[in-house]
Parts: structure tokens; sequence; C-alpha cells
């Protein structure tokens, strides 16, 4: 929530709760907090769970026609169970990206460049004639 008000992101819902069991709608679990959306209410559905396929059937209720849903899982049995499930359910245009944290090294070197061979090449050519 801090993070959306700081971006001045004044149209996203944020709760804790356990989607597997009760789903996104207003519930009797107590321990709820904060506002909640209606069904087919919602342009996307972010889920970073570990096993987010038990809470499609919940999604599917809560997102608009239209609507995109995104899972967040580090093993690729996670990310195949939900493909699977995702299809199983009718989803279209499913997409997997891999996000990689890579350090790059600079490195200064040391050799001319291509261009400055290409230029002293050009140059003894032209003086040649």
């Amino acid at each position: 929530k801090e993070l959306f008000t700081k971006l001045k992101i004044n149209q996203a819902t944020c709760f804790w709760r356990d989607v597997y069991t009760n789903g996104f709608l207003k519930g009797d679990d107590v321990e709820n907090q904060g506002e909640f959306p209606q069904e087919n209410s919602v342009d996307a559905i972010f889920l970073d769970l570990p096993q987010p396929w038990l809470a499609l059937d919940h999604s599917k209720k809560m997102i608009k026609k239209g609507g995109r849903i995104c899972c967040f899982s580090p093993c690729i049995e996670q990310v195949q169970k939900t493909a699977q499930e995702l299809k199983q359910q009718g989803w279209k245009n499913l997409e997997t990206l891999e996000c990689l944290k890579r350090h790059f090294e600079r490195r200064v070197k040391q050799e001319q460049s291509l261009f400055d061979d290409v230029q002293k090449k050009v140059c003894t050519e032209q003086n040649k004639r």
C-alpha cells in the first residue's frame, strides 16, 4: 500500500488473505481488513504464492473480460502446473517470462577499436594513391 501511495496509484487494492480457501470476495474471515473488490471487477491479479494454481478458480471470478493474471513462480514445476491449470480453465495467450539478475562488468579495452583500425587502413590506402 505504501508503494502504491508513493507512486500515486490510487486504483489498486491490497489485502492479506488465504486466497486458496477464501478467494478474493468479502467473507467471514475476521482477520481480514481492507476493501474488497466485486466479481468481474478487476483488470489484473498478481499472485506471488507457492501454489498459484490453487487460487486460479477464485481469480477467474474476479477478473474482467480481457483482464490479466500474473503469477510469480521461481520453479519450472510451478510454472508448468499453473500453465496446465490455466489452459484447462480456458485462459488464452499464455506467456512465460524468465527474469534474471545479472551483473555486468565494465572493462576498459586496451586495444584499438575496430573504427581506429579501419580509419588507419583507409588513410594508408589514400596515401598510397
